[in-house]
Parts: structure tokens; sequence; C-alpha cells
């Protein structure tokens, strides 16, 4: 048999192959690929722990963040200046929701709850937050219809292709 394993990473843009074959007949899918490590879904970018998502279609920030749910993910935090940057290189022209958002007069906070306390400035007087094309923060209102970034922990994929969340570093 001959299989393809796709290996998608922020340092291997925008997609690699690696083609080997395998003497075994039949073998799981778990087994026909050597990917013990980090890993993430088809189609994600992987970088510094988290998998992300880049949508191609749009919606309304709730809608968004319902669709990074059933993916088993979040509209995408902003953890370090680093990351921001890493998204507004990878995000395309659009505009891309994140995962921050106030209720009305009450404090920015991320979906996890935790309040935003980062030194860059989100722009506009709406209630939810979005990366733009001028490589910032900005606000709207919610029901806008934009694209959006899901992100989750990265597996890690033990040699024999057991699935645990988050990377052991």
């Amino acid at each position: 048999h001959h299989f393809k394993c796709p290996i998608l990473d922020a340092a291997l843009t925008p997609h690699v192959t690696f083609s080997f074959s395998v003497l075994a007949p039949k073998l799981s899918s778990a087994d026909q690929c050597p990917s013990a490590g980090p890993t993430c879904p088809d189609g994600w970018i992987r970088y510094r722990g988290k998998c992300y998502y880049f949508s191609e279609t749009e919606g309304n920030w709730t809608y968004s963040q319902s669709h990074c749910s059933v993916l088993g993910a979040s509209l995408a935090g902003l953890n370090s200046e680093q990351e921001m940057m890493f998204l507004l290189l990878h995000k395309d022209i659009h505009d891309h929701w994140i995962g921050l958002r106030r209720e009305q007069g009450q404090p920015w906070k991320w979906t996890n709850g935790t309040l935003f306390n980062h030194p860059f400035q989100i722009r506009g007087g709406g209630d939810c937050a979005y990366l733009n094309e001028e490589k910032g923060v900005s606000s709207s209102r919610c029901y806008m219809e934009r694209r959006w970034i899901c992100s989750k922990p990265e597996v890690y994929v033990t040699g024999k292709g057991t699935a645990l969340e988050g990377s052991s570093k």
C-alpha cells in the first residue's frame, strides 16, 4: 500500500506531504502514519502548542464561536504579541473574529472567561473583537458577518497512535 501523511505546520507553509510505502497488507489508520509527536487536524496550522483554523466563510460572532465549538475549539485568544503577529501573518486581507467580547458597559473578556489585560488597543465601539486589515484589533457589533479564527491545544500523538491533548514539553 502507498499512504500519504499530511504534515501542516506554521514552519512548513502552506502544505507538505510525505509519501512512504508500507509493506504490511492491512494496518489500522492509527498505524498508517509515523506521527509520534505534536500534531493538528488537516487544514489547521500548528504554532507554539496550539492548532489554528482560519475560516473561508463568514458568520456573526456567536455563529463563529459555535462553529469553533463543534470542532472542539474556541475563537482564538491572544496570549502574546508573537501570537498576534502569527495570526496577522496567516490571515488574509479579510477581517477575522477572535475570542474577545464584552457585555455592554463591562470589561473585555476572552471566551474562557479571563479578563483582557494586553497592552494593545481595541479600536471601535463594538462589543465583539476582530483582527482587522490594518494589522490590529478592532471591535464592532456582534451581528456583523466576518471570517473567524479557531484555536485549540495541539494533540500529542504517541508512537502507538494514541492521542493526548496538549503538548508534552
